[in-house]
């Protein structure tokens, strides 16, 4: 089986294998470059397999792009690496809970990394993803259907959770409040992190300045008030 793959590349302490192809169009997006699937490598999965071996890690991480997309592609990769005794981690927006459900069933997925995106009221903009076929409140819809299912087996899967901070997208203490709400039940770290205006989609954010540490650490400070179960963090 053909995947759009950008790269396999090793990292720190785990093979990166970075999937090309995304359902969102996210401004801020600092990976524009794996946006549109053409512009990755179409590698067969056997490939793909003896590459992952090749760099001699025992931990693969799936990223993007949205791996997701490519879901036969990266079930096949994901069984691979069980077969190798490979810890596994997929890096996702979660926007596929079909896909996220046949990952877990499967139980292939050490760690999901989800990007947590928007609340419902800026999630257009946002992701610039809705469409004619399917509005954003349907999308934001499937993402919220991902995290159920995540939360029901949150007791053998290890999550975490990421959302960036931009100006005039995702900043206001209430857009903070509503994510928290979606995400009290989870027992995870939720990272809160500057967005890079060097590298984005949308070159209009390239002179946007990021938001600075202490403005983060307010809106931290809100979420703690209101929501002490949450386990929000400023940074990685």
């Amino acid at each position: 089986m053909d995947a759009y793959i950008h790269e396999i590349l090793l990292g720190h302490d785990m093979v990166i294998v970075r999937f090309s192809g995304c359902d969102y169009r996210c401004p801020n997006c600092n990976t524009p470059g794996l946006v549109e699937f053409q512009t990755g490598e179409l590698l067969d999965t056997r490939e793909a397999a003896r590459l992952i071996d090749e760099l001699g890690k025992d931990r693969v991480k799936f990223t993007g792009g949205e791996p997701l997309l490519q879901r036969q592609a990266l079930l096949e990769l994901l069984r691979h690496c069980r077969k190798k005794g490979y810890r596994t981690i997929v890096d996702t927006n979660a926007s596929k809970p079909e896909a996220v459900q046949s990952l877990v069933e499967g139980k292939l997925v050490d760690e999901f990394h989800v990007d947590v995106k928007a609340p419902l009221a800026g999630f257009a903009q946002a992701t610039k993803a809705g469409t004619f076929f399917k509005p954003a409140a349907e999308l934001f819809n499937e993402f919220k259907e991902s995290l159920k299912i995540l939360e029901k087996n949150q007791n053998t899967i290890a999550l975490s959770f990421t959302t960036l901070i931009v100006p005039g997208l995702v900043y206001k203490k209430e857009d903070l409040l509503e994510l928290a709400r979606l995400l009290q039940n989870f027992d995870a770290e939720w990272h809160l992190l500057p967005f890079d205006p060097s590298i984005t989609l949308d070159p209009a954010l390239r002179g946007v300045a990021p938001p600075t540490t202490k403005f983060i650490d307010t809106l931290a400070g809100f979420i703690r008030k209101e929501y002490p179960n949450v386990n929000v963090l400023v940074g990685q």
